[in-house]
């Protein structure tokens, strides 16, 4: 997570506004989609020509023809309740790129985004991905659910009774099957309705969602990677999870629209919500579109050391003079796209391994020691102690295991 983030910071956003989209989906296409991999790059692809169509728009009204934005879209498969909630973020270059008289990249950027055009693009999503369910068969013309997926399901079938079971909400396996999860303390299909402003920057119909009211200025690197790491992040969170005194397992809620605090689930349940969120092997659950997709023939000319030079300079010192911050060139980015283990605590857990505590010096690597003696030799000098700690809580093994009957 923290890996990919500083990669995507350092080698491939150039230096240009940023803007975060996220589109939610309605409940019954969630689930068509977790079984169903193309269905799930078709509507990808769809969000994604729908914003690139809305800069267009925009760039024509200010004269400026053709062109591309650049997007790196993030699946995410998991709710905030541990349920199956397969929704994408995108990170949105805010402008549009277009190729100069010399060959050089050129961005048109845009003033800030309103909830009208929002609903340009939400309509544009909701039609097309309702059409191609049409087209496909898994809804017929007056919008009744006709394809449900077990039979066309690629995967095994008690998978898909797994991932049916999560977009619910509900307990597939075990004593409580079909039951809702234990909480403690519009419709799809039809193309009648009309955008409804949820809040700014945020529109829905027909059941899908999107929110855009995030941006980033150009010199907020470290926004920027912040933000990249929450969209790269794992369907669970450790702090959130309990043990209750009966051994049932609780996940802190972030929200709640009744009030409660935690959902409950036993052993079992808890690794059938798990497995439920696990990808598909080999698919891949980060993608990139337009002039930062591997085809296009921008991108090497708008990422890397290249980006700040052709096309983010500009910004950079625009907003800086705004901000009335000095002026600040870039870091070079490094060669390689490995990152030191030194280098990734720093920029993720803030923990400096290249300061002297004591002296505030400079601290370079100028051995690697790995014989055991010699190890055990230097941690007992130190006053570390050369036993390992133990990690976690002890746990009665056989409790843990009678408690998943």
């Amino acid at each position: 997570m923290s890996e990919r983030a500083i990669n995507l910071t350092d080698e491939v956003i150039p230096f240009v506004p940023t803007r975060h989209w996220v589109l939610s989906l309605p409940f019954e296409l969630r689930y068509w989609m977790a079984s169903d991999d193309d269905l799930l790059k078709k509507v990808n692809g769809i969000f994604c020509a729908e914003i690139n169509n809305y800069l267009c728009k925009k760039a024509r009204k200010l004269g400026v023809k053709g062109g591309e934005t650049g997007i790196v879209s993030f699946l995410q498969r998991a709710g905030g309740a541990l349920n199956l909630n397969l929704h994408y973020h995108l990170l949105v270059l805010d402008g549009l790129y277009t190729t100069g008289e010399d060959g050089s990249p050129i961005i048109t950027r845009f003033p800030g985004i309103e909830n009208d055009e929002l609903a340009c693009v939400v309509r544009g999503v909701s039609r097309r991905v309702i059409k191609y369910l049409r087209k496909t068969g898994r809804l017929s013309e007056d919008g009744e659910e006709v394809y449900i997926g077990d039979d066309r399901d690629e995967e095994h079938e008690a998978l898909s009774h797994l991932k049916r079971a999560s977009v619910s909400s509900r307990i597939a396996l075990g004593p409580r099957a079909g039951l809702k999860v234990r909480r403690v303390g519009s419709s799809f299909g039809f193309e009648e309705e009309i955008p409804k402003n949820q809040s700014y920057g945020c529109v829905s119909m027909n059941g899908f969602s999107i929110h855009a009211a995030t941006s980033i200025k150009a010199h907020e690197r470290d926004r920027l990677e912040k933000l990249l790491r929450y969209l790269g992040r794992g369907p669970v969170s450790h702090e959130r999870i309990s043990l209750d005194e009966n051994g049932n397992i609780l996940y802190k809620l972030k929200s709640s629209y009744d009030g409660a605090t935690h959902v409950m689930f036993s052993p079992m349940e808890f690794i059938e919500k798990l497995a439920s969120m696990i990808p598909p092997p080999y698919k891949h659950q980060v993608n990139y579109y337009g002039c930062l997709s591997s085809h296009s023939k921008l991108r090497a000319e708008i990422v890397g050391s290249l980006a700040v030079e052709f096309c983010g300079q500009d910004y950079l010192q625009q907003e800086f003079q705004n901000d009335g911050e000095a002026e600040v060139e870039p870091d070079d980015p490094p060669a390689s796209r490995y990152i030191p283990w030194a280098e990734l605590l720093k920029r993720t857990f803030g923990i400096d391994l290249s300061t002297c505590p004591k002296c505030g010096g400079r601290v370079r690597v100028i051995a690697a020691i790995i014989e055991t003696e010699a190890v055990f030799k230097i941690l007992n000098h130190v006053g570390l102690g050369a036993d390992p700690p133990q990690i976690g809580m002890k746990v009665d093994k056989e409790y843990v295991y009678e408690s998943f009957y």
